[in-house]
């Protein structure tokens, strides 16, 4: 089963040098942040979304425009595209490790240092970067649309910063300017933790438990519901699949664990019931993280209900809903496909992996085959996100699929069900 619950996920980023590891501050230099002319009020950016992943255009020093993920779950800026590095000459200082989520090995990295970052007409200079090569982060392939970084805590250090997935704009303000007011939306307190943003104020319960005390990191670098954390959570207090399955692509390689569901998610006035959940034993880095008390994240197929507005420096977070999303179903996937875009435009879609027991096994479609149709149309009409939309329809839908196995064609059907 695919779900849009990983095309990166950073939020447990760690970094190490010389087998120790340190902290992001030890990297910072120089001030962090945003800045922009006085005679602007605010920075306005367009944004395209690709899996509930937030992406925008950004320059590097004299770069051309890249494109770069929006993640407030990384504690600094990654930049992920091997022919920029190599074509802007960037100062590189020492080499480390990155250790995310994964069941694979770290990833050897470079800190690069004194870049300037230009997004719209902000732009933060003397900035430090992570630089991981394309070869080790395809970033794009999981994403469905090109991308070459992603951005971090640098975006919100010093400016309050709003997310609109209603208008697809990201809008920089300078704090002292920012004032809070009810219309805006409800307004919790944030916990900045390692760079990251958490909220307290969300409940999670079950049928047979009192609430769930909760720590969770809001997380737009990451497309899914609700992630909990196997280290701090016991899944025997909720409904979750007895067997392990692939959930999605982290920094360290596949993220394996459960899904299931939460009887009831809330947050302030605001309750969700029969959340979907994933429940992760990603050991690689759940052995080197203190997390007993870090419960888990909210991703962007829950924070795209809201226009999100974060104002790190007096630690809330401002949640306006979006009227046409508000009573959209989560998504779900219902066939047991992931997929990787490859090709010029990202949109020759290769079957990742398949879920034991589900309907794309079922049908006999296999790793590594290649979607030529689906129901009828060109699958290289599509993006990512549309393919993965089609497999979330209604239980029930029949679909129609036209593969490539080497050199031959198949063709295959078969009915979405929910797999949990």
């Amino acid at each position: 089963m695919r779900t849009s619950l990983i095309s990166c996920f950073f939020a447990l980023l760690l970094f190490s040098s010389k087998g120790n590891q340190f902290k992001l501050d030890s990297l910072q230099e120089y001030g962090l942040g945003f800045h922009w002319s006085t005679k602007q009020k605010r920075v306005e950016i367009p944004f395209e979304l690709h899996a509930n992943l937030v992406v925008i255009p950004i320059k590097l020093n004299a770069s051309d425009t890249l494109r770069f993920l929006v993640d407030t779950g990384l504690g600094t800026t990654l930049l992920t595209d091997s022919l920029a590095f190599r074509n802007l000459g960037l100062k590189s200082i020492r080499k480390i490790d990155l250790l995310g989520l994964g069941e694979e090995k770290p990833i050897e990295a470079q800190v690069l240092i004194d870049v300037k970052l230009q997004v719209g007409h902000a732009s933060a200079s003397h900035q430090n970067l992570i630089y991981v090569s394309s070869d080790q982060l395809n970033l794009s392939d999981y994403v469905g649309t090109k991308i070459q970084g992603v951005l971090g805590y640098e975006l919100f250090a010093n400016a309050v910063v709003t997310i609109d997935y209603a208008r697809q704009r990201l809008i920089l303000r300078r704090a002292k300017q920012y004032r809070y007011s009810k219309r805006k939306g409800a307004r919790f307190p944030l916990e900045m933790v390692d760079n990251k943003p958490y909220i307290r104020a969300a409940q999670i319960t079950s049928d047979q438990h009192s609430p769930l005390a909760n720590r969770l990191l809001l997380d737009s670098g990451a497309g899914h519901v609700l992630f909990l954390d196997g280290n701090a959570v016991d899944s025997s207090m909720f409904h979750f699949s007895a067997k392990r399955v692939y959930l999605g692509k982290g920094l360290n390689g596949a993220i394996l664990g459960n899904w299931g569901r939460v009887p009831q998610l809330i947050l302030g006035s605001w309750t969700w019931k029969q959340v979907p959940a994933a429940f992760t034993f990603a050991q690689s880095t759940q052995q080197k993280i203190k997390s007993a008390d870090l419960h888990g994240s909210l991703g962007g197929e829950f924070l795209r209900r809201f226009i999100i507005t974060f104002h790190y420096l007096d630690q809330y977070v401002v949640l306006k809903p979006i009227a046409r999303q508000w009573k959209r179903q989560f998504d779900l996937g219902m066939s047991g496909l992931s997929f990787r875009a490859q090709g010029s435009t990202y949109q020759q879609f290769i079957v990742e992996t398949i879920q034991a027991n589900s309907p794309a096994e079922e049908a006999g479609i296999q790793v590594g085959d290649e979607l030529w149709f689906i129901n009828g149309m060109r699958a290289s009409e599509y993006r990512l996100g549309d393919i993965y939309r089609m497999l979330r329809k209604k239980e029930g839908k029949k679909m129609e699929m036209v593969i490539k196995r080497g050199q031959n064609f198949h063709m295959i059907s078969f009915t979405l069900r929910a797999l949990f």
